[in-house]
C-alpha cells in the first residue's frame, strides 16, 4: 500500500485526532487538521494533500460538499466524505460533487483503508485517463482532426468545434442526419463513401465536398462502424481538411510530369554538390546515363571546372540563392555543349542547404544562329565573299598593321563589263549564276592571306596586303582579269565577262579606308573610260575624271524636267536612188557647264539610277511627232529609226507606252523603226515575245551595230526582226583587205537570203559608197550623206531636195 499525504477535514476535534492517529498507524501521514471551508481549501493550496477526508457538515459557511466541488475542480485532490448523513438529499448532493468515496460513521479501519486505496487506485486512472485524453486532444489538434459520432437509432451526427469548422456552414450542428452529411459529397466520390461507411470495422475515405463557395475541397475521413445490441449501428470517426495536401500532391505529380518530360536537363545535387537525380532529358542532351551521374560531382564528369566558375557553396552565399550563366559541358561521346545553366539552392525551414537544382538548356542552335547571323552580317549571301561591313572592318585591320610594321596594302576594284546586258536580257536568275561563278574565279586567282569583297551588283574589291613592289599588284590583276575573261556555259549559251580593274596602294595613293577606295574606283572608271577589259593604277589626274562623273549623276536629276535633252536626227539614204528616205534619232544633252554631250558619256549613268525609263519615253514620242511633222509638210513618208535601251525594253510598260503612241501620234507603225542590240536578245525566249509583240502593231524593229555581240545567226532566223544595221567598225575599214570586203559581202548574202532590209553604218568615202552599192546594200548612214543635226539645222530647202531621187551627189562632202 502507498502511503497517502491526507488533509483532514473535521470539525469535532475528537473524532480528527482519533482519525488522525488511526491513518497514521496505517502508514499515513496526516499534513493538518481544519474544521472548515475557507481553511480547508487555503490547506489544499497551500500543503498539497494526495488525499482529503471530508465531513460533509463543518463549521462556518459552506460545507463539505462545496468544499469537494472546489478542491477537486481546481486541485484535482481525491475527496472522501466521512459523515454520520446517509438521508438521501445529503446523499445525492454528496454524488453531484463526485467525490471518490462515501464512509459514514462509524466506520471500521478495514473499511476506511480500503476506500482510500479504491480512492488512489480510482484517481490515478482518472489522471491517467486525463493525461489520454490531453495527449489525444493535442494529437487531433494537431492533425487538425474533427471528431463525430452517428448512430443509427437518432440518425443525428454529433461533431466538435473543428468538425462543424471543417464542413462549414452547410450543415448544422444540431439534429443533422447523416444524409445531409453524404448529399454534400462529390457524385463521384458518394459511391465509394457510401461503401466504407456501410462495411463494419475500421474504415479510411478520401472524397470531395462542395464547399459554401462553389468550389470543392478535399476531405480525410478515419472512423469505425460498430454495432450495439438491439441493431444499432454506431459511427465514430475524426475528419480532416486535405485540399492543401491534394493540391500540392497535384503540383508535385505535375512537377514530376515536367521533371520527366521537360527538353531542359535537370540535376539535383545534394548538399555537398554530389548528383542525387538526373531526368532523361539530361540524358538525351549530354549522353550520359543515371549510372554514370549519380554519386559523382559534376565537375568530375561534365565540366572542366575554370578558376572563375562560382562553386555551389558560392551561390548559397548569394542572397537570391539563384545563379544563372552560359557554360560549355563535356557530353559522354566527347562533343562541347554550349547551354545556359541555372542553379537554385533549396533551403529547409531553418535556411539550411539541403539540395541543389541545376537546370541545362541547349542553346547551340542559337549559338549556331547567331555564328550563321554574323556571318551574314559580314558576308554576300549570294556568293559568300566578304560585304561593305567586312571590307572596313578587315581594310581598317590591315592598314594599322602595314603603319605598324611599315608595310603596304593593296586595292583592287572590279567592275564586270557587259554583266548588265546579259542581266537585263537572260534575267536575273542567269546574273546571280553568272556573279557566283565570277566569284568564285576572283577567289581562285588570290592569294591566300587576301580577302574578296562584293560591294553589291557586278563590283568587287580586293585587299592585298604585304606587296613588296607595285608589279606584284598588276600581276594579280592580270590573274583576276584572264580568269574572269576565260568564257563560261549558261542555259546552252557560251558567255564572256569582262572586267575593268582600278587599283590603289597604301600609302603612295591614301592612308585612309576611304582614300584607298575612292582611290581605287577612280582608276577603275578610267579602265572603263580607256574601252574596258583594263587594268589602270591611281594617279592623281584621276580625280577629275571622277569629279567630272560626279558631276554628271547629280546633273542628269531635273534635266529633263528643265529640257536640256535634245534630239538629233542623222539621214539614212536609198544608195541606189541616193534619196532621203528616213533619219536615226539619236540623244544629245546639252549640259549647262560640259556643254554638249554624246550618249555615251551619260546613258550608262541614266542606265544605273534609273532615270532612262522617262528619258527614253521623251526621246521616243519627239522623234515619232517630228517625223509626222515633217512626213505631213513635204508629203513624203520618211521612217525614223530610234534606239531603245535594254531598260526600256524589259519594262512590262514599254509596249502598252507605244501602242498608245502609235494612236496619238497618227504615225503609220511600219514608218516606226525600233533598234535594239544583239546584247539585249541574249534570253531568246522573252526578247522574242516583245519582238513579236511590236511586229504585231507593225512596228519594224533593226538590229543596231549587227556583228559586234555575241548572239548566234540563228536568232535571225527565229527572231522577226525586219532590219541589221551593219556596225560601223565594219565599214570603215573599207576597202581595206579582202577579208574586210568579204566579211561585209558575207553579212548582205546573208541578210539577203533572209530577206532581212540592210543599213550600213558609218559611210565616210565614195569609195565606200561604190563598194557597197556593187554588194546590193540598199540603205546607208553616215558622215558622207549627212552628220547628224538638231532640227533647227535642217532648212526645209534641204529636206526637200533630199527626199527627190538624185537628191545626193555620190562625190560631194557632207554638210
Amino acid at each position: 500500500m502507498r502511503a497517502e499525504r491526507i488533509l483532514i477535514v473535521e470539525d469535532e476535534p475528537v473524532v480528527a485526532l482519533d482519525l488522525r492517529q488511526t491513518l497514521e498507524g496505517i502508514g499515513h501521514e496526516v499534513c493538518g487538521i481544519h474544521s472548515n471551508v475557507i481553511s480547508a481549501v487555503h490547506a489544499v493550496e497551500l500543503h498539497h494533500p494526495s488525499l482529503v477526508l471530508m465531513d460533509i457538515h463543518l463549521q462556518g459557511p459552506g460545507d463539505g460538499i462545496d468544499a469537494c466541488q472546489m478542491i477537486y475542480e481546481k486541485w484535482k485532490v481525491p475527496v472522501i466524505f466521512l459523515t454520520a448523513y446517509v438521508d438521501e438529499k445529503t446523499v445525492s448532493r454528496a454524488a453531484c460533487a463526485k467525490p471518490f468515496g462515501y464512509l459514514s460513521k462509524p466506520y471500521k479501519v478495514m473499511e476506511l483503508n480500503a476506500a482510500i486505496q479504491v480512492a488512489r487506485s480510482r484517481h490515478d486512472v482518472e489522471i491517467a485517463l486525463c493525461k489520454a485524453e490531453e495527449k489525444l486532444a493535442i494529437a487531433i489538434e494537431a492533425a487538425e482532426l474533427g471528431t463525430w459520432e452517428w448512430t443509427s437509432l437518432q440518425d443525428e451526427i454529433e461533431g466538435d468545434e473543428r468538425f462543424w469548422r471543417i464542413w462549414g456552414s452547410g450543415l448544422q450542428s444540431a439534429e443533422m442526419p447523416l444524409s445531409a452529411m453524404l448529399d454534400q459529397i462529390h457524385p463521384e466520390d458518394l459511391p465509394e463513401v457510401k461503401t466504407v461507411l456501410e462495411a463494419p470495422g475500421f474504415f479510411k475515405s478520401e472524397f470531395r465536398v462542395l464547399r459554401d463557395n462553389g468550389e470543392h475541397a478535399w476531405f480525410e475521413m478515419y472512423g469505425n462502424l460498430g454495432l450495439k445490441p438491439p441493431d444499432q449501428q454506431i459511427l465514430i470517426g475524426a475528419l480532416r481538411d486535405v485540399t492543401l495536401r491534394k493540391e500540392m500532391e497535384e503540383r508535385l505529380q505535375q512537377a514530376s510530369v515536367v521533371f520527366r518530360a521537360t527538353a531542359e536537363g535537370i540535376l539535383i545535387l545534394d548538399a555537398d554538390g554530389i548528383v542525387i537525380s538526373i531526368n532523361p532529358a539530361f540524358t538525351r542532351l549530354t549522353g550520359f546515363v543515371e549510372s554514370d551521374a549519380v554519386g559523382q560531382h559534376p565537375a568530375v564528369f561534365l565540366l572542366n571546372r575554370r578558376d572563375q566558375d562560382l562553386s555551389y557553396n558560392d551561390i548559397a552565399k548569394i542572397p537570391s540563392g539563384f545563379w544563372s550563366g552560359e557554360v560549355a559541358f563535356k557530353c559522354k561521346d566527347g562533343r562541347i555543349l554550349p547551354v545556359l545553366q541555372h542553379i537554385c539552392v533549396v533551403r529547409d525551414n531553418r535556411g539550411t542547404v539541403v539540395q541543389y537544382v541545376q537546370t541545362l538548356s541547349d542553346i547551340s542552335a542559337i549559338r549556331e544562329a547567331e555564328r550563321q547571323l554574323a556571318h551574314l552580317a559580314y558576308h554576300d549571301p549570294l556568293t559568300g565573299l566578304g560585304n561593305r561591313y567586312l571590307l572596313d572592318q578587315r581594310l581598317e585591320t590591315e592598314l594599322e598593321r602595314a603603319k605598324q610594321h611599315h608595310g603596304n596594302v593593296a586595292i583592287l576594284f572590279i567592275d564586270l563589263d557587259g554583266f548588265k546586258s546579259i542581266n537585263d536580257s537572260m534575267g536575273h536568275h542567269v546574273g546571280d549564276r553568272v556573279i557566283k561563278e565570277i566569284a568564285i574565279r576572283i577567289t581562285s586567282a588570290m592569294r591566300r592571306n587576301d580577302e574578296a569583297i562584293r560591294l553589291g551588283g557586278d563590283e568587287f574589291v580586293v585587299i592585298a596586303p604585304d606587296l613588296r613592289q607595285s608589279i606584284e599588284t598588276i600581276g594579280i590583276a592580270n590573274k583576276i582579269l584572264s580568269t574572269v575573261l576565260e568564257p563560261f556555259n549558261m542555259e546552252g549559251q557560251q558567255l564572256v565577262v569582262g572586267a575593268s580593274i582600278g587599283m590603289a596602294r597604301y600609302p603612295e595613293d591614301g592612308e585612309t579606308p576611304a582614300q584607298l577606295l575612292s582611290a581605287a574606283d577612280s582608276a577603275m572608271y578610267e579602265a572603263k573610260r580607256l574601252g574596258k577589259g583594263q587594268i589602270c593604277a591611281y594617279s592623281s589626274n584621276l580625280v577629275e575624271n571622277v569629279r567630272t562623273r560626279i558631276n554628271i549623276e547629280q546633273s542628269l536629276h531635273g534635266a529633263l524636267e528643265r529640257g536640256e535633252f535634245v534630239v538629233y536626227y542623222q539621214p539614212i539614204v536609198d544608195l541606189y536612188g541616193l534619196k532621203l528616205i528616213g533619219f536615226e534619232a539619236l540623244l544629245r544633252w546639252q549640259h549647262p557647264i560640259l556643254g554638249l554631250l554624246e550618249p555615251e558619256k551619260f546613258i550608262n549613268i541614266t542606265e544605273e539610277n534609273g532615270s532612262i525609263a522617262p528619258i527614253g519615253a521623251w526621246v521616243l514620242k519627239s522623234a515619232v511627232n517630228q517625223i509626222v511633222e515633217w512626213n505631213h509638210r513635204y508629203d513624203t513618208q520618211l521612217f525614223i529609226s530610234i534606239n531603245i535601251s535594254s531598260v526600256q525594253f524589259r519594262r512590262s510598260e514599254f509596249l502598252t507606252e507605244l501602242k498608245a503612241l502609235l494612236m496619238k501620234s497618227g504615225i503609220s507603225p511600219h514608218l516606226l523603226e525600233i533598234e535594239v542590240t544583239e546584247s539585249m536578245l541574249q534570253d531568246f525566249h522573252a526578247s522574242s515575245k516583245i519582238v513579236q509583240a511590236m511586229r504585231d502593231l507593225h512596228v519594224c524593229v533593226a538590229i543596231d551595230d549587227f556583228g559586234t555581240g555575241f548572239s548566234s545567226l540563228a536568232l535571225l532566223k527565229y527572231l522577226s526582226v525586219t532590219r541589221i544595221k551593219i556596225d560601223r567598225s565594219f565599214i570603215v575599214s573599207l576597202p581595206g583587205t579582202g577579208r574586210d570586203v568579204g566579211l561585209v559581202s558575207g553579212i548582205m548574202q546573208m541578210a539577203n537570203s533572209l530577206e532581212l532590209e540592210v543599213t550600213a553604218e558609218g559611210l565616210e568615202t565614195p569609195e565606200q559608197v561604190g563598194l557597197l552599192r556593187a554588194m546590193g546594200c540598199p540603205a546607208v548612214q553616215g558622215f558622207f550623206f549627212g552628220k547628224p543635226w538638231s532640227i533647227e539645222e535642217y532648212t526645209e530647202g534641204w529636206i526637200s531636195s533630199k527626199i527627190k531621187k538624185g537628191g545626193f551627189a555620190t562625190k560631194e562632202p557632207s554638210k
